[in-house]
């Protein structure tokens, strides 16, 4: 008798031993909610329009060729301040894995403990992100990069303007669209003018607020709708800011009706960061998609769909396409954006604009 209770206590040890070790080697992940880095799913959020067709036809449906088992949830939100609210209201029980946004709203993101520091031993293909492109502090890497632009009507223009000033010139009042902060777009000609009238953004902008303020009667809407581009396409408006990449495509599909251009004061480059989320539902899996997002595959694929200059130094562009996004060589005349200091002036320029620029 005791020989057989002997030998049933050391079964159960030893099936215990065994359960146990094979928590160490990966059910302990499960239980804390990483799950699988090649099954599962990935919560994504991100743009929505047009970036959501052409990401998911160039990056999200050949990563699920490639990964069958993980299926990707795709979040759309018309702006990053829209994904940063989201994440905000998840903040003690995220929903969301990856977050694709841009980096003057990220870097708050990060301050504010909603994201996980990257490494190339959890993301590989971090190793072909040059330094510049990199989070100082180790958060998430850019992902793409584009450029704000005036886009114009080219029967309007034959030429495309070469400066800002033609944003306060008489003979279009009424015919302009500028989206306002907390838009990148009006952030970003907030800096441009300031730059314009010879002051510091960051020590203040009264001489750029007054100079918006000439401009502002010949605004037609500070909110275009459908959006900046159709705008000018339909002929609703025939100036308008915008981003390159997406301007560059809708020139494509409006057979040359609008135009796209980077005038000579100078511009602000409009950079994505991919970011996990803290405590993120799927975290191996979402690590997956990161790695994969920052492949030359998906970037080459990317910047052919929609124009954004890759991050990684590994991608290699057609000449055709090369041409078109926006060059990271110094190069382009670049308004530099202090990001730190814009995730902490937003909502104070924000509410300058709506007090003493947009009058109607």
């Amino acid at each position: 008798m005791r020989a057989t209770i002997k030998g049933k206590m050391a079964a159960v040890a030893a099936l215990s031993a065994a359960v146990l070790a094979l928590s160490a080697c990966g059910g302990g992940n499960e239980a804390a909610g990483s799950g699988s880095p090649t099954s599962g799913e990935v919560n994504l959020i991100a743009y929505s329009g047009v970036w959501q067709d052409q990401y998911t036809a160039a990056v999200i449906e050949p990563f699920k060729a490639k990964y069958p088992d993980i299926k990707i949830n795709y979040a759309s939100k018309r702006s990053s301040a829209e994904m940063l609210s989201a994440l905000q209201g998840q903040k003690n029980n995220p929903a969301t894995d990856v977050a694709i946004m841009d980096n003057s709203v990220s870097t708050t993101g990060n301050k504010q403990g909603l994201f996980e520091k990257v490494d190339a031993d959890g993301v590989p293909n971090l190793a072909n992100v040059p330094e510049k492109f990199q989070d100082k502090e180790g958060y998430g890497p850019v992902a793409m990069l584009d450029a704000v632009g005036l886009v114009y009507d080219t029967a309007t223009f034959p030429e495309a303007p070469d400066s800002w000033e033609v944003l306060w010139d008489p003979a279009y009042a009424g015919k302009i669209n500028v989206n306002a902060p907390p838009s990148l777009l009006g952030l970003s000609l907030t800096a441009i003018t300031s730059k314009m009238e010879g002051e510091d953004y960051t020590q203040g902008i009264d001489k750029a607020v007054a100079r918006l303020k000439e401009m502002a009667p010949g605004v037609q809407t500070f909110a275009p709708n459908p959006d900046e581009y159709q705008n000018v396409i339909t002929g609703q408006t025939v100036l308008g800011l915008g981003q390159n990449a997406r301007g560059q495509f809708y020139s494509d599909q409006s057979n040359k009706k609008m135009g796209v251009t980077f005038p000579k004061e100078g511009t602000v480059y409009q950079i994505n960061t991919i970011n996990l989320v803290k405590d993120a539902p799927h975290s191996a899996a979402a690590k997956t998609f990161v790695d994969y997002a920052l492949s030359a595959e998906a970037q080459t694929a990317f910047a052919k769909a929609l124009f954004y200059a890759p991050s990684v130094t590994n991608a290699e562009l057609p000449a055709d396409v090369k041409d078109r996004v926006v060059p990271t060589d110094g190069s382009l005349n670049i308004v530099p954006l202090d990001v730190d200091f814009l995730s902490s002036a937003r909502d104070k320029w924000t509410d300058t604009w709506k007090r003493q620029i947009i009058t109607k």
